[in-house]
């Protein structure tokens, strides 16, 4: 799978932009502020639907536009397939300043789930460096999105989790009369409990998979001097069930017993949106104990590992996006990485203040362009 062409069009700082790509390595250098992020975050765009970095997709329109337009050529098996994206303000009454946005797939409008089964993307950014050391909310994230892009499923019981949640969460907050609020509570725990097991369920087995990918990189990385363990850390589990009739019988079975602290402290106490997974070093929990060249091997390790489990369940590699990460790896991880993304012949985007960390062998397999205001240019 990789992007033949792509065309942006009032899409943040490029008013229009048309490119072609190496089907294995792209180099985007400039400075700060230049539009290296942006257009990898077109790019990925084009792919999910979505941006990774803003939640309201009405931001990636230039400033002084009302729409952006998005084209990208993906060949996937040997078949080029066309995907277009329009963002469009509206400003109408009936439409309340929200965003219209449309894509098609080979000329034909589809939903955003169809975009996201057809086509893979995966991001290394610095800020996922947070996945080791940052709050739980970040490991969620972390498994949340890496699942839902294998498993469409985990996906779709994920959100109806969230919103029974809410409306779980919304019965502690608000409900006056304590008998009503136990008989509610009643009402939306089996829902909660039958959603949340399968999350839980679903994470453990991932854990698993994505535990005996990172250990074989994690090996060769380091020259076989560390060994990595992933383990999940689920407040309702005592062990790591892969039973979901157990998971189910101890989700109720902790609910009930919290019951009463849940109504006092009006909210839901429980559950895999508090879970949070732990990354061992040779035994030692490296969010604590970890210097930050093994915090970020473990992470270097967890994406390369998700490249490999999205080829095995799609046939092909996901496109990479690595966003300014050079500078985070020392020159050992970069000569892994960069190597085995050639002889994988897995289509990456890199971009870098300047050339310094590519070696000539590298440079002469690679496309290189400079970005500057906006602009770009082939070097």
């Amino acid at each position: 799978m990789y992007f033949k062409k792509v065309r942006l069009k009032n899409y943040r700082n490029f008013s229009n932009l048309s490119i072609e790509f190496d089907s294995n390595l792209n180099i985007f250098i400039g400075d700060n502020a230049q539009g290296k992020t942006n257009l990898l975050e077109g790019l990925n765009l084009i792919v999910k639907g979505g941006s990774y970095r803003t939640k309201e997709d009405k931001e990636v329109i230039n400033w002084n536009s009302e729409s952006a337009y998005l084209f990208g050529e993906i060949n996937k098996d040997d078949e080029n397939i066309q995907v277009a994206l329009a963002l469009e303000k509206k400003s109408e009454d009936f439409y309340k300043n929200k965003l219209i946005k449309t894509i098609k797939i080979n000329q034909n409008i589809q939903k955003k789930t169809v975009l996201n089964k057809e086509f893979k993307g995966v991001v290394f950014s610095p800020e996922h460096l947070q996945i080791i050391k940052g709050a739980p909310s970040l490991r969620r994230k972390f498994l949340d999105e890496q699942i839902s892009q294998i498993y469409p499923l985990y996906y779709k019981y994920l959100s109806e989790y969230y919103r029974i949640l809410g409306h779980r969460n919304n019965i502690l907050k608000k409900e006056i009369n304590q008998k009503k609020k136990r008989e509610q509570l009643l009402i939306w725990d089996p829902r909660l409990i039958e959603r949340g097991s399968f999350l839980i369920l679903t994470r453990i087995k991932f854990i698993k998979k994505i535990n005996h990918l990172a250990h074989k990189f994690h090996q060769k990385i380091t020259k076989e001097k560390e060994n990595i363990e992933l383990t999940y850390q689920s407040n309702i589990l005592k062990d790591q069930e892969e039973n979901i009739s157990s998971i189910n019988k101890e989700f109720k079975d902790k609910l009930e017993e919290h019951r009463d602290k849940e109504i006092e402290q009006r909210a839901t106490l429980l559950g895999p949106h508090r879970d949070d997974f732990s990354v061992y070093i040779n035994g030692f929990n490296i969010s604590s104990y970890g210097s930050q060249g093994q915090q970020r091997t473990a992470v270097l390790s967890l994406k390369l590992s998700e490249l490999e489990l999205i080829k095995e369940k799609e046939g092909v590699y996901p496109i990479f996006f690595l966003d300014d990460v050079m500078s985070e790896l020392d020159k050992d991880r970069r000569h892994f990485l960069l190597g085995l993304i050639i002889d994988k012949k897995v289509q990456t985007f890199i971009t870098s203040i300047n050339l310094d960390y590519f070696n000539s062998n590298i440079k002469e397999k690679s496309r290189i362009f400079k970005i500057e205001e906006g602009k770009i240019i082939n070097l």
